[in-house]
Parts: structure tokens; C-alpha cells; sequence
């Protein structure tokens, strides 16, 4: 004869209930496993504050962003604050707290707009979907300026003055860990990449960074042109000017030289685009030497030999060719 009672009286049911809870509990758990990673960051061997430093997955678009609605405010002739780090995807609010109209503007590589005309105690919105650094200007008052760096990942911080930075609530894993700073160019980010693996609630790591233009260098809006046809005509305009010294023509010579260092290295751009991608000593260093050139077919410099000068170009046009092929590359 067979028996039949209710399934609460069974242990084996309330049995099952119970590992079925446990089982749960730890999957719930384990989902809920984070860990935080925290360090320090130098540039040039110096703790370098406002560095971003960001997370990025080993398979892209693997992680969910939650966007944010982020206000800089225009107050004083001024954005406030000049810094900040958002989201991809993020709406970034101008509020007009002046008295006077404002256009606020970005011209930058990613998420570019213009606003228009901003009457006071006004609002407007901007979404910006790409990631990347948003130079942001006002086309009416052009001494207000700010930066928005829009990161890829949920998992970003930016270094605080003394060089450190807090990332937390990650999920266990592989990622790599990238930084940006307005003084470093794409090639010197690439360099500073490094893969790490986060697997304790607590992690710890220290990234050193070069910049070759150094920590005052705007890198955000320097031009990718090819500069190397400016450097050619450079080359050319110089051998023009050494032949004329040659055959005794001084006052050519000369003014050659000049007109080359007036029209082909500065007016062109060229001089300005190494000043901000490889700091201004360097162009200043350029510039020099094209003066120590203008001397020597001028006949300043006496007893100059036609292969000490020769060579003196030579070398000139020889570091110009290898500063364009490092701002084609950045």
C-alpha cells in the first residue's frame, strides 16, 4: 500500500530547498564581488595631478555605461570647472550664471557642436557620444576655456595633486589600465598602457609616463598635418641660398634664408605645431640654428668653409624631417 502525505513532510524536499538557497546566495554573492584599485602615476618623473586614468576591458563593449548628466557653469568669464571626467554618452548642461551672452564651442577631435548664442540664466545641453578630450572655448569671450575628457569605460578616475588616483567597485578581471593627460601624445598614451589582471579587493599599481614636449604642453588641439612638404620646400629654399653664396651673391643668399625662415617655417604652421607637440625650447633651438645660417651667408661669420656651412644645413633640414615624422605620427 502505498502512502501519500504532503511534499512539506518529506525531508528530502526541505533538504533540497535549503542547498537550492545556499546555492543561490552564493551566486548572488559572487556577483556582487568587487574589487578597488588605487595608485600613483609620475610624467617625467613627477607626480602629475588631473592624469586620467582609465579601465578597458579585455573584450571591447563588454561593460555596460551608465551615462550622467554632467553642468559646467559659466560664471565670471569663466568655466567652472576647467577639468572634469564623464562617461561616454553623457549630457553635458551649460548654465549661463552671467549677465552677458555666451557660445560655447568645441573644435576638438571627438563631439564636436556650437552651441550658439547662450542668453544669460540660461540652460543648454550637449550629448556627447564619443569618447575622447572635448576642448571646449566661448567664441564670444575667448579667454574662457575647458577641457572634458569623455572615457570609454565606467571604470575611470583623474589623479589628485599629489599623483594618486582611486578607481572602485570593479569587476574582477583583465583589463588595460590606459591613461590621458592634454601633455601627451597618442603615440607617448600608447607607450603608457600596461595590462593588469584585479583579482584581490584591493589592488595597487604605479605608472610612469614620458612626455617629450613636457607637462606644459597642450597636446588636445595640436594639428595632424604631414609637415613634411614644408620641410622639403625648407630643403630646397636653403640649397638655393648656398648656391648664391657660392657664386658671391651675399645680399641674395641672405634674404633667401630669411624668407625661408619667415614664410616656410614659421608663417606655414610648422614652427607652432613643433612648439606645442615638441615644446617650445625646441622650436626656439630651430630657430636658431636657421639664424646661425642667415650669419653664415652673410658674411657675419668670417672664414666660414663651404662644407662647415653645407653641413650646417644638412643637419637642420635632417632634424626638421624627423620632428615631421613624430607630429605625423601623433
Amino acid at each position: 500500500m502505498i502512502k501519500s502525505y504532503p511534499l512539506y513532510r518529506d525531508p528530502l524536499f526541505w533538504l533540497s530547498v535549503l542547498l537550492s538557497f545556499f546555492a543561490l546566495t552564493l551566486s548572488a554573492n559572487a556577483e556582487e564581488v568587487r574589487t578597488r584599485l588605487s595608485g600613483e602615476l609620475r610624467v617625467n618623473n613627477t607626480l602629475a595631478p588631473n592624469v586620467v586614468v582609465y579601465l578597458l576591458p579585455e573584450v571591447k563593449g563588454s561593460l555596460p555605461i551608465e551615462p550622467v548628466t554632467f553642468t559646467l557653469i559659466q560664471k565670471e568669464l569663466a568655466f567652472f570647472p576647467d577639468f572634469s571626467v564623464v562617461p561616454m554618452g553623457s549630457t553635458l548642461v551649460f548654465e549661463n550664471q552671467d549677465d552677458t551672452i555666451h557660445n560655447a564651442r568645441s573644435n576638438g577631435p571627438s563631439n564636436r557642436f556650437n552651441i550658439g548664442s547662450q542668453l544669460p540664466k540660461t540652460l543648454k545641453e550637449v550629448l556627447l557620444e564619443h569618447d575622447g578630450v572635448v576642448p571646449i572655448v566661448c567664441s564670444v569671450h575667448p579667454e574662457m576655456s575647458a577641457l572634458v575628457y569623455v572615457s570609454p569605460s565606467p571604470y575611470f578616475a583623474k589623479t589628485d595633486s599629489k599623483g594618486r588616483f582611486e578607481i572602485q567597485n570593479i569587476k574582477p578581471g583583465n583589463y588595460t589600465i590606459a591613461p590621458w593627460h592634454e601633455s601627451l601624445s597618442r603615440r607617448e598614451v600608447a607607450a603608457g598602457r600596461k595590462k593588469i589582471t584585479l583579482e584581490k579587493p584591493s589592488e595597487t599599481v604605479f605608472l610612469k609616463l614620458m612626455a617629450m614636449g613636457g607637462l606644459e604642453t597642450d597636446m588636445s588641439m595640436v594639428s595632424k598635418a604631414d609637415w613634411l612638404p614644408e620641410v622639403e620646400a625648407v630643403e630646397l629654399a636653403l640649397e638655393v641660398a648656398f648656391s648664391r653664396w657660392e657664386n658671391k651673391h651675399h645680399t641674395s643668399a641672405t634674404a633667401k634664408v630669411m624668407r625661408t625662415q619667415s614664410a616656410l617655417y614659421q608663417e606655414s604652421g610648422l614652427r607652432n605645431a613643433i612648439a606645442k607637440g615638441l615644446g617650445e625650447p625646441r622650436a626656439l633651438a630651430l630657430e636658431k640654428r636657421f639664424d646661425e645660417i642667415r650669419k653664415s651667408v652673410q658674411g657675419l661669420k668670417k672664414g666660414q668653409a663651404a662644407a662647415g656651412l653645407k653641413q650646417d644645413i644638412q643637419t637642420l633640414v635632417s632634424d626638421l624631417k624627423k620632428d615631421a615624422e613624430v607630429l605625423k605620427a601623433r
